[in-house]
């Protein structure tokens, strides 16, 4: 049971640090938790608390404000049902929503929550809290003070067992005020000179909405701070995003602060004795546009423009004036002289615009409003009830049918349907409102996985009276239109050429893309983000990329594409063919980052090749991007998908080349554990170099072919001949980035062959200064690896730690994300025979946790055949044999045998497992892991290694 005590912090949190004093934050928050719960963003307005946890947990803080509250506490109070772990990740998830809703990421804002990793508190006056001012005013006995504020129980609504006890302790407070004040009967507790005037209500001419509101709560708060600071502001973002609504709501909260039912702080003094709505989407002309403002206004609209512009000017003279202008994007050009007339002329105005475009204005304040989050795939259920895309969605179709509920058997299709309508709210409404008719099922089919052209959008359309009263949102399909006539042509072309990137683009694959020099390119793709018809984001390297909003790109295609340089198929044809230009430029270094950012791109340029809707040339153009990227591939997994186009592009085109590529293609099916594919193309590498008409990539190509034979387990004699043979061309021909990897090659060859541990070492040691004298530093770091290998042979631990430590430094720093879990693998083996077991456990994680997600599947299978002696050693025997098992079972399916350095490692392990469980035992279970799915062998593992970070 947990008790409140008034004259500190509660009882229960007799192990709770005192918060030391600073200076408040000038921006405060308040929170409401007696009667009602309610939170107030710094200038005032309401703030919705996403979930329940969100709502507990900043209770629970802001009820102990000047205390430290550690995290075992606060999960048992919050969730003392679940297990410790689950608990904590709860934790996790909570604090991250409350950091999002009170410290929106791009927003200038005070801190607000601090933690360590030991507790969780407030930063001291950044939250008021009526019931700490309730305790303070009791607590120092003004009786008056502590009455007024009580103004019901607390957290209504919520009955958890910390919640009732000190909801009881309250009341109880209550009832003792109640029967020892008495309110006074002479004057009012302050002089009335001292009682702030209510404010007059304002003129309020503002639409009214029946619905939810999702999504929106931190956009609103942020939208109002600049409304306070600027007097023009432009609400920007695509067709369907929400613009109107949410300016509608951010005046209507303004109206609510100057009638009194709202405190305010920081812009308290800014009030609005009039707040008009204007809507301007029929208006396509300066002249309608005024005639609207003198409309709404209720002055009379005829006269010429001249006239009609100098009456909104006197209309509006000496007002303190909100006006929302709606759908301005077609007026930019004819009235936003007005505008700046208007602001210049009555400094008492201030203009809140919903536009697609902006206006280009002198002291514009632009807000782009971003499409809604989206679930991600394969989210929990918890998860998706709390993603605000869903909710809509949901919220929508459960007005048309009252027993639609996201369930565990529909979940996958609802986050499916969900993630296809882009985020944006009108579209999510138009789907949710096809529900009247349409079971989910039918509708998922329709959105994500018809083949008729154009079915998504005909369905994203509202019949009835709201369609017709409303035309722009009538359909998707009116919307998009609309966004696309506003367009010049230069920029019709570039968003089709962008389209063609399911992803988006950078800017140098885009100038290619535009066939226009990269300052134009620059331009234009501007002009496109400020239309909102496509948006920018930020890559995991820090670039810049644009992509199409998911309607409009299918807008383009169906709609536009035919008449855009020929169709489809001709963009698609572009594509691969800028794709191609955008590798070659890539220069003998390509930047693996940029590599990682395009390789959406490059899957659809490789997948051209093999499309017989495509004009031919794509399938040369796969080729050369393939060879053009050759310094990189090392380091990627060319998944099965683009192997299989790769190869119809091979058949289909002589080839010069024909034996680089089958040795290329022979060495990624390998990695994509397609040996027998490996095979047949190391054979034909070698049959077309025999035929060969350039000799410079005969050492490549037998490097190749050599190191998938050895990975095959072909004889080592051949091996080593195919590879002496390519070192030498190699050095003839200066070929430096072919020679390490052909060393490289025969350093494992010589290793089997002799045992020689001194021998290989002194070959890494070349092959590292190798690559530090002619290599990119990406490939010093792979050779790096490769000596911190032949160090752990000889049991030099401690060196190769110190090494393996800069080996995952630099791997991280430059996107090697294989080599980065190769390390990690290497790293656990060596903590391993250090018996530092629980880190070893660590890195073996991170191993499989960054091989599963680049699907790096001999990496991966490195990591788990490495675990099981960790395991092992921290007495989990049974899952130590399971993953083995597999792992042995995993190896001999996708790549065959496994090499002879590999088997001591089985030896060790079933000895240390059957001397826990017993041979039986141990034989079942390593049985039984050879009958888990890849799914479930990750599962295991991860289960197994839960704990804190390597480092």
């Amino acid at each position: 049971m947990h008790r409140m005590n008034v004259q500190g912090p509660p009882a229960w949190g007799a192990a709770l640090r005192p918060v030391a004093p600073v200076a408040p934050p000038a921006a405060v928050w308040r929170l409401r938790l007696l009667g009602a719960v309610e939170l107030l963003n710094p200038l005032g307005l309401p703030t919705r608390l996403p979930t329940r946890a969100a709502t507990l947990l900043l209770a629970r803080l802001a009820l102990a404000p000047r205390s430290q509250h550690p995290r075992e506490e606060l999960v048992e109070m919050l969730w003392p049902d679940v297990e410790a772990d689950a608990g904590r990740n709860r934790l996790r998830q909570a604090l991250s929503v409350l950091r999002s809703l009170l410290e929106p990421p791009g927003q200038a804002a005070d801190s607000v929550l601090v933690a360590d990793r030991r507790a969780v508190w407030l930063a001291p006056g950044a939250l008021l809290c009526d019931v700490d001012a309730f305790n303070q005013a009791w607590a120092q006995g003004d009786a008056a003070r502590a009455h007024t504020l009580y103004l019901g129980e607390l957290l209504p609504g919520h009955f958890d067992e910390w919640v009732l006890d000190d909801r009881r302790q309250l009341a109880a407070r209550a009832e003792t005020l109640a029967a020892q004040w008495q309110p006074p009967a002479g004057p009012p507790l302050a002089p009335a000179a001292t009682v702030p005037a209510r404010a007059a209500q304002p003129d309020t001419r503002l639409p009214r909405y029946l619905t939810r509101l999702f999504g929106f709560d931190g956009e609103g708060a942020a939208l109002a701070a600049q409304m306070a600071r600027q007097r023009l502001v432009v609400l920007r973002g695509p067709g369907g995003a929400g613009k109107t609504r949410l300016a509608v709501e951010v005046a209507s909260a303004w109206v609510q602060r100057a009638d009194g039912r709202l405190a305010a702080s920081g812009a308290a003094a800014l009030h609005f004795d009039l707040v008009a709505f204007v809507p301007l989407a029929s208006c396509s002309r300066r002249q309608e546009m005024l005639d609207k403002l003198l409309h709404t206004l209720n002055q009379d609209s005829a006269g010429e423009a001249a006239d009609a512009a100098a009456r909104v000017t006197a209309a509006l003279a000496g007002r303190h004036v909100l006006l929302v202008l709606d759908n301005f994007e077609q007026l930019v050009e004819g009235g936003r002289a007005d505008l700046a007339h208007w602001l210049s002329a009555l400094p008492q105005l201030h203009l809140l615009v919903t536009s697609r475009r902006a206006l280009g204005l002198d002291g514009e304040c632009e807000h782009e409003l971003p499409a809604l989050p989206l679930p991600a795939p394969g989210c929990s259920l918890q998860e998706a009830a709390m993603n605000p895309s869903v909710a809509l969605f949901v919220d929508r179709a459960r007005s048309l049918r009252a027993d639609f509920a996201a369930t565990p058997d529909n979940l996958a299709q609802l986050i499916d349907t969900v993630r296809v309508l882009g985020g944006l709210p009108l579209a999510l409404e138009l789907a949710a409102a096809r529900l009247r008719s349409l079971g989910l099922q039918e509708l998922h089919r329709m959105l994500v996985t018809s083949a008729a052209p154009g079915a998504g959008l005909a369905l994203l359309s509202r019949p009835g009276p709201r369609g017709a009263d409303d035309a722009r949102h009538a359909s998707m399909l009116h919307v998009l239109q609309w966004s696309w006539q506003q367009l010049g042509a230069d920029e019709q072309a570039l968003l089709a050429a962008l389209a063609s990137c399911e992803e988006g683009a950078g800017l140098p694959l885009l100038g290619l893309l535009a066939q226009q020099p990269l300052a134009a390119t620059a331009v234009l793709v501007d002009g496109l983000v400020a239309s909102s018809v496509a948006y920018q984001r930020v890559d995991a390297a820090g670039g810049s990329r644009y992509q199409v909003f998911e309607p409009m790109r299918e807008f383009v295609f169906v709609q536009a594409g035919p008449g855009l340089a020929g169709g489809v198929a001709a963009l698609r044809a572009r594509h691969a063919g800028a794709v191609a230009a955008w590798a070659r430029e890539a220069g003998a270094s390509p930047d693996l980052d940029a590599v990682h950012a395009e390789w959406a791109n490059l899957m659809r340029a490789f997948s051209s090749a093999a499309d017989p809707t495509v004009p031919a040339a794509p399938a040369q153009q796969a080729i050369d991007t393939l060879l053009a990227l050759r310094p990189v591939l090392e380091d990627l997994i060319l998944p099965a998908s683009a192997l299989d186009h790769l190869q119809t592009a091979v058949q289909q085109l002589p080839q010069p080349r024909a034996g680089l590529v089958h040795g290329l293609l022979a060495y990624h099916c390998f990695e994509a554990g397609l040996r027998t594919r490996a095979a047949q193309h190391a054979a034909a590498a070698l049959q077309a170099d025999a035929d060969r008409a350039d000799p410079t990539d005969r050492a490549e190509t037998l490097r190749l072919v050599a190191r998938v034979q050895l990975r095959l387990g072909a004889d080592l004699a051949q091996v080593l001949a195919l590879t002496d043979e390519s070192i030498a061309l190699a050095r003839a021909q200066g070929r430096h980035d072919v020679l390490p990897w052909a060393l490289t090659t025969r350093s494992v060859v010589r290793l089997r062959q002799t045992h020689d541990l001194q021998a290989n070492l002194r070959a890494h040691q070349e092959i590292v200064q190798l690559w530090r004298q002619h290599g990119p530093r990406r490939r010093v770091t792979s050779g790096l690896a490769g000596l911190a290998l032949a160090l752990g042979f000889l049991h030099r631990v401690p060196e190769q730690l110190v090494l393996l430590d800069d080996v995952r430094a630099e791997a991280a720093l430059h996107g090697q994300h294989r080599l980065l879990a190769f390390a990690h693998s290497i790293t656990g083996y060596a903590l391993a025979d250090q018996r530092r077991h629980a880190e070893s456990a660590q890195h073996f994680r991170q191993c499989l946790q960054l091989s599963w997600r680049h699907a790096s599947w001999r990496e991966w299978f490195y990591g788990l055949w490495n675990l099981p002696r960790t395991l092992a050693h921290l007495r989990r025997p049974g899952p130590a044999a399971q993953l083995m098992g597999f792992a042995e079972a995993f190896y001999g399916q996708r790549f065959g045998v496994l090499g002879a350095e590999d088997l001591p490692e089985a030896r060790r392990t079933r000895r240390l497992v059957a001397t826990q469980l017993g041979r039986p035992a141990a034989l079942q279970q390593w049985q039984a892991g050879a009958q888990l799915t890849m799914a479930a062998a990750q599962r295991l593992a991860l289960d197994e290694t839960a704990g804190p970070p390597a480092a």
